[in-house]
């Protein structure tokens, strides 16, 4: 069985409701209530030193620009799509691989809800499994 582990664990943090399920965590700025992904040390709004604080992520958002990927780098299993994702309730918007979504042409559409999962993103050479975020269409 191969090993498997996180892409960056400072990026992730167990649901309260469930301590299974891992979700996006952000820092929110103390001072101009900015917030970020990933996560700061340093304020890049107001540029205040260790005035930020966890916050988790919404689960849910909306995409807004995606393509498609038909050759890889090592360790991606093509095809795949990405695209950028809104998340609306904390006015963040990341670039992420999109998952259970094939037939592209038929799944993915523009400004359609998508969710946060946890998910194999690539294989390293030694065989290790790469785990991190995507979203799925809802």
């Amino acid at each position: 069985m191969p090993q498997k582990k996180l892409i960056n664990e400072k990026w992730f943090s167990a649901d309260i409701e469930n301590p299974l399920e891992q979700v996006l965590m952000g820092s929110l700025c103390k001072d101009c209530n900015t917030l970020y992904f990933p996560q700061k040390r340093v304020c890049p709004n107001c540029m205040h030193i260790d005035k930020m604080v966890e916050k988790q992520l919404s689960k849910q958002g909306i995409l807004v620009s995606f393509t498609t990927s038909h050759v890889g780098p090592q360790g991606f299993d093509p095809p795949y799509a990405y695209g950028w994702v809104d998340l609306p309730e904390d006015g963040i918007r990341l670039f992420s691989l999109l998952t259970d979504c094939e037939p592209f042409e038929k799944k993915l559409k523009l400004d359609m809800s998508v969710e946060f999962v946890m998910d194999k993103i690539k294989t390293d050479s030694d065989g290790t499994e790469l785990y991190g975020y995507k979203f799925r269409p809802l």
